[in-house]
């Protein structure tokens, strides 16, 4: 099986109105990480992570671009 990530928005530059971010956590003391559902822009999901990690101490809270994947099986 053979595929690609395929972004959702631009990697190099981040503008406050581009669409397909998520906010994503991890705990300072631990493997444990996650994120949060729905679709955000990325202003909208840098505000919301420090947001989060103000009220919560035990995370780390940051903007994550989605990443479809596109894997296509291979008939032989």
């Amino acid at each position: 099986m053979a595929g690609v990530y395929i972004n959702r928005a631009d990697p190099l530059h981040r503008r406050s109105t581009d669409k397909g971010y998520r906010v994503a956590w991890k705990l300072r003391s631990g493997f444990q990480r996650g994120q949060l559902d729905g679709e955000l822009t990325y202003g909208d999901a840098v505000k919301k992570a420090g947001e989060l990690g103000s009220k919560d101490h035990d995370k780390v809270y940051w903007a994550e671009m989605i990443m479809d994947p596109k894997f296509e099986m291979k008939s032989k």
